[in-house]
């Protein structure tokens, strides 16, 4: 299976709780860099993260811990132990995006740095409701047929307040791009991203 959606990824109330806190919290956030190197690049990704945000970041991960053994298995994973997870909060306003990319490290220093490979991706949309931004499809590619171009075997999906998708880390996936009118900042497509870790083999 190329993902799983989860619905109702958290309690109705801890859902309206996290988004009230990211929508009231725009000063906390900072440019989103790519990887885990020090440089921010806009040509390949524009998007605000916080990566300290408990209790929310402790709910979030609690809860994907409870799901990783459905997830092993219905992505078809060799099963794994998880030793641990890496968690961000981000909001994408309007003109955000991130172009196709893996989320699987390809340098030791990164895996280092984390303390594990990421396996698991699991992103998890919060907004306001109605949808006050356009845009902002999660585009995974699963290249199911090699003999057609990419986009022809692309999956798009809308991100849906309270649901989760998840994938393997190496599926190249992006963000498409985000168009928000309002240019207020609690209407943005805002997600957690968590990655579930395997410890770094020797």
């Amino acid at each position: 299976m190329t993902h799983c959606l989860i619905e109702q990824f958290l309690h109705p109330r801890d859902a309206a709780d996290l988004l009230e806190f990211a929508s009231t919290h725009e000063s906390l956030f900072e440019e989103a860099k790519v990887g885990s190197g020090e440089g921010v690049s806009s040509s390949a990704r524009v998007s605000r993260r916080l990566t300290e945000f408990d209790p929310f970041k402790e709910y979030v991960e609690r809860r994907v811990g409870q799901l990783v053994p459905s997830l092993i298995g219905r992505l078809g994973l060799t099963p794994f132990t998880p030793t641990g997870f890496e968690t961000e909060l981000v909001a994408h306003t309007d003109g955000a995006f991130y172009k196709r990319h893996i989320d699987l490290f390809t340098s030791p220093h990164n895996r280092n740095a984390v303390g594990g490979d990421r396996l698991i991706s699991v992103v998890a949309y919060f907004h306001r409701q109605p949808r006050r931004f356009e845009g902002g499809a999660l585009r995974l590619y699963p290249q199911i047929d090699p003999t057609k171009p990419p986009n022809d075997c692309a999956i798009d999906l809308v991100p849906e307040h309270n649901t989760a998708v998840a994938f393997s880390s190496w599926l190249p996936h992006e963000v498409q791009p985000v168009a928000c009118r309002t240019g207020q900042f609690g209407d943005a497509r805002f997600a957690v991203n968590c990655w579930v870790l395997r410890g770094t083999r020797v």
